[in-house]
């Protein structure tokens, strides 16, 4: 998985609706003329009491549940899970969801091409924490002035607010590096230990160590370790130029040094894994279903990350979130209505295992459902302390100016003296185009 920053247009059309009511008049009063008068008077009798017609009561209107629209961009295996707890959550709070599934690598295309055709926006977006930096950029999203549970994932706090202002209610928690390792291994406790386990096992039919080598997402676990961040304290300006990227980038090469001989792409190295002809690995809970894919018979030891500078190692955390379209008609108020059912344990927990992702709720970490999981299990060791990367300028400038020089610099074409300066400098030069008048 890469981290990415998007956004788009195209073209398509469509239309239109109408209704009305109805009365009745009155029943007409008859009035006798007087009587002439005659020799003989007569009485006349008394005339009978008209009834008055009785009231009729108005027809008591039929309430029309509200509806509102939600675009869902997740994989289409997750799809249907998603689906039906929106609409378990939509039918407790009394209003209707009509759930649009989206790519979500299309996400920001679609919502540009209906701009652009004057089609209905949705009203709510349900996507991950990469979908969230595009909207924001686009300026698309509305706040969500609403209090999340106190027990939610830190790291998830994180990525879904900016100034203080947050932006998205964390649902699940997902795309957490784990270590990797064949069964006739062990797993390392420590980066140096399994330095020296990856390179001893590498030969020349099976690589020692695989991984995504011009991604932050594996830099960023043995960064914080090193006392290493993206950006100051205040999240203004990115933080690369320091000893803490010098230490990180020393220990990416000498795990590299113990890549396949013969190709070291992120694809290449997740075949020679599942294959068995690569010994360690470190990978996201997101590729399961690549390995088993590649061979029905997978199986792995999977470990936490190991510690590095005395420090444990902390991957990045992601998740998938609830958000406010700018132009729709949702309303806070909405969002706490669906968020109170999506955030009640047992829906969390049927979320976790139908989607293989974490609870956004640390409380629900220990729940026998998932401590059973070996990937889930795992994962949930790590997601207490994992850092959440928050959705500012700064931050996604940091991560550019990382992968520009990244792979060069753990491949040895660029010193490693060299490559902290210039991280920054281009870090610094992609923020400067987001703070142009």
């Amino acid at each position: 998985m890469t981290l990415r920053i998007a956004c788009a247009a195209a073209l398509i059309c469509v239309a239109a609706l109408i209704g009305a009511a109805c009365a009745a008049p009155a029943p007409a009063l008859t009035v006798t003329s007087a009587p002439t008068a005659t020799a003989a008077p007569t009485v006349s009798p008394a005339p009978t009491a008209t009834t008055m017609p009785t009231a009729v009561p108005a027809p008591t209107a039929t309430p029309v549940a509200r509806q509102l629209t939600i675009w869902v961009a997740e994989p289409a295996e997750a799809q249907s899970a998603i689906a039906a707890e929106l609409q378990q959550a939509a039918q407790a709070g009394n209003f209707q969801l009509a759930i649009i599934p989206r790519d979500p690598d299309g996400l920001l295309i679609s919502l540009a091409t209906d701009r652009l055709l004057g089609l209905p926006p949705p009203d709510l977006i349900w996507a991950d924490q990469e979908a969230l930096i595009g909207l924001l950029a686009d300026q698309v999203l509305a706040p969500l002035d609403i209090q999340l549970p106190d027990d939610l994932l830190p790291g998830l706090r994180t990525l879904a607010s900016s100034n203080n202002t947050l932006w998205g209610a964390p649902i699940t928690a997902q795309d957490m590096l784990l270590l990797l390792y064949q069964l006739d291994r062990s797993p390392p406790a420590t980066a140096a230990d399994l330095v020296a386990a990856a390179q001893a096992a590498r030969t020349s039919e099976r690589a020692g160590f695989v991984q995504g080598w011009g991604a932050a997402r594996w830099f960023a676990p043995w960064f914080y370790a090193a006392g290493g961040s993206f950006t100051n304290p205040d999240g203004t300006e990115p933080t690369l130029d320091t000893p803490a990227m010098t230490t990180t980038l020393t220990l990416l090469r000498d795990l590299y040094r113990a890549t396949p001989r013969n190709g070291d792409s992120y694809a290449r190295g997740q075949r020679l894994l599942a294959k068995g002809f690569a010994a360690y690995a470190i990978d996201g809970d997101w590729a399961w279903a690549t390995y088993h894919a590649i061979s029905d018979t997978f199986q792995i030891g999977i470990a936490p990350l190991p510690s590095f500078n005395d420090n444990p190692a902390r991957s990045l955390i992601g998740g998938s979130l609830l958000m406010r379209y700018r132009d729709g008609q949702a309303t806070p108020e909405d969002v706490m209505t669906l968020l109170a059912t999506l955030y009640q344990p047992e829906v969390q927990l049927r979320l976790s295992a139908a989607l293989g992702r974490l609870p956004a709720r640390r409380e629900l970490l220990t729940d026998a459902s998932i401590q059973t999981d070996p990937v889930r299990a795992i994962t949930a060791m790590q997601a207490t302390d994992a850092p959440g990367l928050a959705p500012t300028p700064a931050a996604r400038c940091a991560i550019f100016g990382v992968e520009s020089y990244l792979y060069s610099a753990t491949t040895g074409d660029l010193p490693i003296n060299e490559a902290p300066l210039r991280m920054q400098r281009a870090a610094l030069a992609c923020l400067h185009q987001f703070v142009q008048p």
